[in-house]
């Protein structure tokens, strides 16, 4: 590991596979990691304490782009949601709930299912193809797009956004870049907004904003979070679970057999390969987790990949099961007040993205060995930034 004054950077060999590393992190309890300026939290019981004592455990700095002291200030890049505390955060989740009930999302299914189609039949004839790029990053994006109620011709200027987002929190984090990109956003809404205030039926996520008198940067920053939690992170499970089938042939074909098993499948994806791999939590008090003193104001890293793989979570962890009597048991999605509010159709995208694919193509695989794939070096995201596939079409 390297070190870094804010966020935890690995090596490249972590970031392919941080597994082992974990391991070792669980077997310590809950360590000071210098490289992280945090407390590691890798063990699925203390990951849920910690997540669910929302007083104990502030999410001000969940995005780690500073060593949060009592007193500071914001730092300036917040989220609408996952980087603020009750009661401030309870009011505005339930304003954004209703947004996503899993009727809303249901909705879009047969929208997402023809996008997928579209995606895939652009690839046919093509032998090998960089999968996020031509695929896994163009779904979660025309997706959001139309479940906010974009025009599809802002999505260019949506994806470049929302990558200036990503970079502006991760490697060397840029609140600067943040503000910029929320003034943009800002910018590109503010039409969208205007006219959704005029209808009646809420048809789309910015109608519920306009319903729900959410204007003006709660509005922006909130989208904003919509775009990274949506577009991103549903790239990354989805480039994940693809991988995950690319270097199992009978486990593909186990799932074209048998579309029953397919949810089940997305969840231990999901589990095994979660897209956000931790954040970071602030003690608001002296406390002691998993017999470990915590002092107050002190940075915590809480690990929901590790605690993913937790044998005390799922017997078996480090295997995937279509059999698992309660796959839906994991961190993912994290828990307590701050879980994922879009997970639905995160799981939703991903089922579909999978379901088209396997359909749709006879056979992929690998077309690079797969210690040549590169993700971000960070242990707080799982970022595949490319993935070569060698495609056999029926």
């Amino acid at each position: 590991m390297s070190s870094h004054d804010r966020n935890m950077q690995v090596e490249p060999e972590a970031a392919y596979c941080p597994y082992p590393l974990y391991s070792q992190l669980r077997e310590r309890g809950v360590p000071f990691v210098e490289e992280a300026g945090a407390f590691m939290v890798t063990r699925a019981d203390d990951v849920d304490s910690v997540l669910r004592d929302v007083e104990t455990f502030s999410s001000r700095d969940a995005l780690g782009l500073k060593p949060v002291e009592p007193g500071s200030e914001p730092t300036g890049a917040e989220f609408y949601l996952v980087t603020t505390d009750a009661p401030e955060h309870s009011r505005r989740r339930r304003l954004a709930a209703r947004a996503f009930t899993s009727g809303r999302v249901a909705r879009f299914e047969p929208q997402i299912r023809t996008m997928c189609a579209e995606l895939i039949e652009n690839l046919r004839g093509r032998e090998e193809v960089d999968f996020v790029s031509d695929f896994a990053v163009k779904l979660p994006i025309a997706v959001i797009a139309t479940v906010l109620g974009i025009p599809e011709a802002d999505t260019g200027t949506m994806r470049r956004l929302s990558e200036n987002v990503l970079s502006s929190l991760v490697g060397s984090p840029d609140p600067a870049g943040f503000r910029l990109a929320c003034e943009e956003f800002g910018a590109l809404l503010a039409p969208a907004l205007e006219a959704a205030a005029g209808v009646e039926q809420e048809t789309t996520i910015l109608h519920t904003i306009a319903a729900a008198g959410l204007g003006g940067e709660d509005a922006t920053r909130f989208v904003i979070e919509l775009l990274f939690a949506g577009n991103v992170t549903t790239a990354d499970a989805i480039s994940s679970s693809t991988r995950l089938l690319a270097e199992d042939a009978r486990l593909a074909d186990r799932l074209r057999q048998d579309p029953s098993r397919l949810a089940t499948f997305v969840e231990e994806s999901l589990r095994l390969e979660s897209p956000v791999q931790g954040l970071f939590r602030t003690a608001t008090r002296d406390s002691e987790i998993g017999g470990c003193p915590v002092p107050a104001g002190a940075r915590l890293l809480v690990s929901f990949g590790a605690g993913n793989r937790d044998a005390k979570l799922v017997e078996r962890p480090d295997e995937l099961d279509l059999d698992r009597v309660s796959p839906h048991a994991h961190l993912a999605f994290g828990r307590g007040a701050h879980t994922c509010l879009g997970h639905a159709l995160a799981r939703l995208e991903v089922r579909i993205a999978v379901e088209v694919l396997l359909g749709t193509v006879q056979r992929f695989e690998l077309a690079v060995p797969p210690e040549r794939l590169a993700y971000q070096r960070e242990l707080t995201v799982r970022h595949l930034q490319s993935l070569p596939l060698r495609l056999y079409w029926s």
